[in-house]
């Protein structure tokens, strides 16, 4: 029998084996590949620029094993993946990683690495979703930025069980030594037929040279509330966010949009304002269309014109991954088309 015979059998009884313990211990792949070609101009001084910039592109395994009694053991691993040029982060399960115990009465108990609350309040509280031009991320992330915390290492969540139409969230993150870190969050989450409610609050330890203070570290405190109705001929969306930190003016964001579903597609429309301090303000407007193919499978195309204050070097997400960072108070323009498809 040849070499490569020998191979191509130990390879298959591999995947078999591979296959059979995957199902056996309910493991998932799963994913979302989203890219797009993009064309954008900027102001003071003035460019322009194509690219081919991915969106939120990631694939990801989870899984749970029944231990019986209404208690499941859980985990899930999740990396992003740059599909302009094959690349994936240098942490490679930057997104979601942890391991974690599930019971029907008691609620969820995980440990890892796992998204903050701002990240699922303001996902269903914005009509573009946090993906394309009109992604809300774009006016409130980053706590050395005066957002949100969105990721949490190191770190505890507790999900509670749903009573009624609520649920909530609280984590709890170590600093593990470091003069910053000590990082805890809370989330609520209210859904009822068409209506969705949510709060976040984070508070995170940052470097006090992030924001202009003295200190090793200061407290910055984040505080979003967001919500979403679906009217069946359209529906709307909004999200308002709060960072305050001793000694210094609050930063106030405000997103509010609406998709209007036509046919297998939807329009999109969104005006959002990040009011920061020091002349550091950013507006953006933005409108989109997506065209569903199927139910995992859609087309696109999405505008939008961000304004910068003259101290803001806020830039537009996804070609923020792409392009040179804004020069403070340039303004930027964005036309993309592209495709997503789940998996």
């Amino acid at each position: 029998m040849s070499q490569k015979i020998q191979h191509g059998i130990a390879l298959g009884a591999l995947l078999a084996c591979s296959c059979t313990a995957f199902a056996q211990s309910g493991v998932t792949l799963y994913g979302r590949a989203d890219a797009g070609v993009f064309y954008q101009s900027r102001s003071n001084p003035g460019a322009n620029q194509w690219t081919v910039s991915s969106d939120t592109s990631y694939f990801g395994l989870r899984g749970q094993e029944d231990l019986g009694g209404g208690l499941s053991a859980t985990f899930k691993l999740e990396s992003q993946l740059d599909l302009s040029s094959g690349n994936s982060s240098a942490a490679f399960f930057n997104r979601e990683a942890y391991v974690g115990l599930s019971d029907r009465r008691l609620g969820t108990l995980q440990l890892g690495s796992m998204w903050g609350p701002s990240v699922w309040i303001s996902g269903k509280s914005d009509a573009f979703g946090r993906a394309q031009l009109g992604a809300v991320q774009t006016l409130l992330q980053g706590a050395n930025n005066r957002g949100n915390t969105f990721k949490f290492d190191n770190s505890l969540q507790y999900i509670s069980p749903k009573i009624g139409n609520v649920f909530g969230r609280a984590y709890v993150q170590a600093a593990e030594g470091a003069d910053i870190g000590r990082n805890y969050a809370l989330a609520l989450d209210y859904t009822s037929g068409p209506a969705f409610l949510g709060l976040a609050f984070d508070s995170a330890q940052i470097p006090g040279a992030a924001v202009g203070l003295p200190g090793s570290a200061v407290r910055a405190k984040t505080l979003g509330i967001g919500g979403a109705y679906n009217f069946g001929v359209a529906r709307i969306y909004g999200y308002y966010q709060r960072n305050s930190i001793a000694g210094l003016d609050d930063a106030n964001s405000l997103n509010a949009s609406a998709a209007l579903p036509v046919g297998s597609g939807e329009f999109r429309l969104a005006l959002g304002r990040w009011s920061r301090p020091g002349d550091a303000d950013a507006r953006r407007l933005a409108l989109g269309y997506a065209h569903f193919l199927s139910k995992r499978t859609q087309v696109y195309g999405s505008f939008a014109v961000l304004k910068n204050g003259g101290r803001s070097t806020t830039m537009l997400f996804p070609i923020s991954q792409d392009s040179a960072p804004a020069v403070a108070g340039q303004d930027v323009k964005a036309v993309g088309v592209g495709m997503r498809h789940m998996f």
